[in-house]
């Protein structure tokens, strides 16, 4: 009996410190307080994950683009007959300021068409590449979308040429004689139908990727002044006399090369920040 009670009471005492000490814990084990628990009812949006934003169409896609580019294509194979015809007097009508020319050079009827062809795709390649360059809510922002913007910007250009094949023969008419001014024309003419050949495959490039737009710009903005300044020497070349005739030839570069560019480009920029802000 005393055996007994002192190994009890010797278990006891030995085991005593250990049920005294405090039990230990993991913290993802411990009770979270009151004032930590939160119940959330109604929508929960981070299990919704994120909205979807509509795709941009592209302005490949576009059937009305695409009937533009369509008739283009079409209208330059039914004159491809006549390129042969065109090409030899191309380089002439580009460098040369002979003034008289050969029986060769004699232009025919075919020739109006060619221009024709060569003029509309020069006009509807840079419509295409502008447009690359517009804010990509703006399509949203008009009815038509890209077909109604590509016909805007197509039809500015043609209203531009236009308006410089007028602006450039009264200054023919009025400054040089008849067969320099002829001459001045047909190099404004061959200059279009060159820049209508440089930027056919860079318009076709960012219609189908947008993502090059800024790239397609610069080079075609590289080709159109490569065009411009082709068709300058050849003016220069025409109209230079003597060192008094370089500040008509400055006057002209500021009111017919210079200053209408800077005015539709401002035109542009004020048209395209009323439309987004209308």
């Amino acid at each position: 009996m005393n055996q007994w009670s002192s190994s009890s009471a010797a278990d006891s005492i030995a085991a005593a410190p250990f049920a005294s000490s405090p039990a230990v814990c993991r913290e993802y084990q411990a009770p979270a307080e009151k004032s930590s628990l939160c119940i959330t009812t109604g929508r929960i949006p981070w299990t919704e994950g994120l909205s979807p934003d509509t795709r941009a169409t592209l302005p490949g896609y576009d059937s009305g683009v695409l009937c533009l580019l369509l008739g283009m294509f079409l209208l330059l194979a039914y004159n491809f007959r006549h390129y042969s015809t065109i090409a030899k007097t191309f380089w002439n009508d580009l460098w040369s300021t002979r003034r008289r020319e050969g029986t060769f050079q004699v232009r025919t009827t075919s020739e109006t068409g060619v221009l024709l062809s060569l003029v509309l795709a020069a006009c509807l390649s840079e419509g295409i590449i502008v447009n690359s360059m517009l804010p990509a809510t703006l399509p949203d922002a008009i009815p038509g979308g890209v077909f109604t913007i590509t016909v805007t910007l197509t039809s500015v250009a043609v209203v531009y040429y236009l308006w410089q094949l007028a602006a450039y023969y009264s200054t023919g008419a009025v400054f040089t004689d008849k067969a320099s001014a002829r001459m001045w024309l047909k190099g404004f003419n061959a200059s279009q139908g060159l820049l209508a050949a440089l930027l056919i495959i860079p318009a076709m490039i960012v219609l189908f990727n947008p993502g090059a737009a800024m790239t397609v710009a610069i080079i075609a903005a590289i080709l159109y002044l490569m065009a411009r300044i082709i068709f300058i020497c050849k003016g220069f070349r025409l109209f230079y006399d003597n060192f008094g005739s370089l500040i008509y030839f400055i006057l002209y570069l500021c009111s017919l090369e210079i200053v209408p560019l800077v005015l539709l480009y401002r035109g542009g920029m004020i048209l395209t920040g009323m439309v987004l802000h209308s």
